[in-house]
């Protein structure tokens, strides 16, 4: 699940690992979520530390009747200098990808580490929910679909047309993902 809204979200402004707390209607968001989150039979729900996804979680864990676990590995992507920029297209972010030194963002190459050493240890098999940001939950989804984190050219095509909506849930089932309505 992604995180409900932001103001910088409405802004268009990129969030990165910069602490931006939910607005209103990013509560409202999430406890909207609450029927189709129910209906998944939650045994876990693990969350990025980032008060966005965090405020998120801690939404669902007491309807849920579960105990948040926070882990700074499912964190945003860090975007360095881009974060605060205004996100007008696909050409403001896309230089990161492959100058991110330039930017002083943390690489793709980092972003799959820290996905790849989350679910090294991960129990597919029990039904968790992950609360976490837009841009990491691309690499998630293409790392669990495909098993690739080194492909850049195909990750970049997965994610630049992967639409992930503030409090959307996607359910992982037969190596695919799937929105749940």
């Amino acid at each position: 699940m992604r995180h409900g809204e932001t103001d910088w979200n409405l802004e268009n402004k990129i969030q990165g690992q910069i602490d931006v707390p939910l607005n209103d209607t990013g509560r409202i968001q999430v406890v909207s979520a609450l029927e189709k989150i129910a209906r998944l039979r939650i045994h876990r729900i693990v969350s990025s530390d980032l008060s966005r996804a965090a405020e998120t979680a801690k939404i669902l864990e007491w309807p849920l009747r579960l105990t948040v676990e926070y882990d700074a590995r499912l964190r945003e992507w860090d975007l360095g200098d881009l974060n605060t920029a205004k996100l007008t297209s696909v050409a403001t972010f896309a230089p990161v990808l492959t100058e991110y030194q330039k930017y002083n963002a943390e690489s793709i190459d980092s972003v799959f580490t820290r996905v790849a050493a989350f679910f090294d240890k991960f129990d597919m098999e029990q039904n968790t929910l992950i609360v976490s940001h837009g841009g990491l939950m691309r690499a998630i989804m293409y790392y669990l679909e495909t098993g690739d984190k080194n492909n850049m050219d195909a990750f970049i095509k997965f994610g630049f047309s992967t639409h992930i909506g503030n409090a959307q849930i996607f359910a992982f089932k037969n190596k695919k993902f799937e929105l749940v309505r």
